[in-house]
């Protein structure tokens, strides 16, 4: 049997790319280049040579990684841009995916709470400010802290408020603290866009204060000069001079002035970070002067010392603090609001009240607010509480 003789192939070279004849009239171009080979064929050698140009060209602008697309993977190029519609490029497109899916990569929800605090904290944000956001954090964290920062989005946010159950001055309230966290978040570049920045401020229902009772302010101010001596000062100035929480648990001794009749709220503890100056009325003084001291705080000094006493201290042989004590419900910010009540009725002054308070917002706020959200007759009352029983000064220890 004769052997075929296979027929040599016209070859040449155009831009360093190999094209040889492989029938007649059929022309190939052949490329192999870091481990990928191109090959094609052409209806003539011009079209051929045409091909081998633009594939140089290709190479030295986008480098030999051009050809590792497969078809399919050039078909679906070109779905995306179809979809995207020159709105941005491909690249951008991939990069915010993977952004927003990756799920081993980037700072966690938790992690981004933990560092916001530290930020805070070391800013010198309020103690009671930053148990807020913590409070707000850790709610958070159990439904989505595991999940990358940087995947959440609108709507997850949207939908979580929704099962929570918050609306609102609520609802905002975790909407305005989340959008803080997430602007911190974009500072160090963790996220590349705020998806809190998108929600709208939640519809609010202008909503009155609430205040305690004379009777039920008696009974607390009793309750706790039998079983917590070290409460009452915290309680009093807050009750009868309308000092913040914090305020009232960074005061001193040093700050009361009893010649002039006057406390003074230091920047480091005023929520403004302004010094003001609050008069003594005669029922503070009442409930302040048989605890007075030289120097030194004027009752308790953290938050965990008043959810002791107020909670969960010993009070005789059974176990209750001095709210189940006295059978009174604690009412969020109550002895401010009480105060701020009691003071209006009696005053009919809103920039008066505003200074006492230290409320750099418009007067009107507090006008609006606490008008006749009491009579005088009963602020007259309030203002006639005094100690109902012989104080003896006891020290009694507290968790710090």
């Amino acid at each position: 049997m004769k052997r075929r003789m296979r027929r040599s192939c016209p070859v040449e070279t155009c831009a360093g790319i190999t094209i040889r004849e492989i029938k007649p009239g059929k022309w190939q171009t052949d490329l192999f280049r870091d481990g990928k080979r191109d090959r094609r064929v052409h209806e003539n050698l011009e079209m051929a040579k045409r091909y081998a140009q633009l594939l140089a060209t290709k190479i030295r602008n986008e480098g030999s990684s051009a050809l590792d697309l497969t078809q399919e993977q050039r078909r679906d190029a070109l779905k995306a841009l179809a979809i995207l519609q020159d709105k941005t490029t491909l690249a951008s497109a991939a990069q915010f995916w993977s952004l927003h899916n990756h799920n081993e990569d980037g700072v966690t929800i938790e992690q981004l709470g933990e560092r916001w605090l530290a930020d805070l904290r070391r800013r010198g944000c309020r103690e009671t400010t930053l148990r807020e956001r913590k409070h707000k954090i850790t709610r958070l964290t159990a439904d989505f802290g595991n999940r990358p920062a940087a995947s959440l989005t609108r709507q997850d946010l949207l939908d979580w408020l929704d099962r929570q159950g918050l609306t609102g001055v609520t609802a905002d309230g975790y909407r305005r603290a989340y959008k803080t966290m997430f602007n911190f978040a974009m500072d160090e570049k963790i996220v590349e866009m705020n998806p809190v920045a998108g929600i709208k401020a939640f519809k609010t229902d202008e909503r009155l204060p609430v205040p305690f009772t004379v009777a039920s302010v008696q009974t607390i101010m009793d309750a706790a000069a039998k079983h917590a001596p070290i409460m009452v000062p915290t309680l009093a100035v807050q009750f009868f001079a309308g000092l913040r929480p914090g305020e009232a648990k960074g005061l001193k001794w040093e700050d009361v002035n009893w010649t002039e009749r006057t406390i003074r709220v230091l920047p480091e503890t005023s929520k403004m970070r302004r010094s003001r100056l609050v008069e003594m009325n005669d029922t503070l003084r009442a409930w302040l002067q048989p605890y007075r001291k030289k120097d030194g705080p004027i009752g308790i000094t953290s938050q965990n010392q008043f959810d002791f006493y107020m909670s969960r201290k010993y009070c005789g042989e059974k176990k209750m603090g001095l709210l189940k004590a006295a059978g009174v419900e604690w009412i969020q910010d109550g002895p401010r609001k009480t105060f701020a009540s009691m003071h209006y009725a009696t005053h009919q002054d809103a920039a008066k009240l505003a200074a006492i308070l230290g409320h750099t917002g418009d007067a009107g706020v507090l006008f609006r607010h606490y008008r006749g959200l009491v009579k005088p007759s009963e602020a007259a009352n309030y203002w006639r509480l005094r100690p109902r029983t012989k104080t003896t000064i006891i020290t009694l220890e507290a968790t710090a």
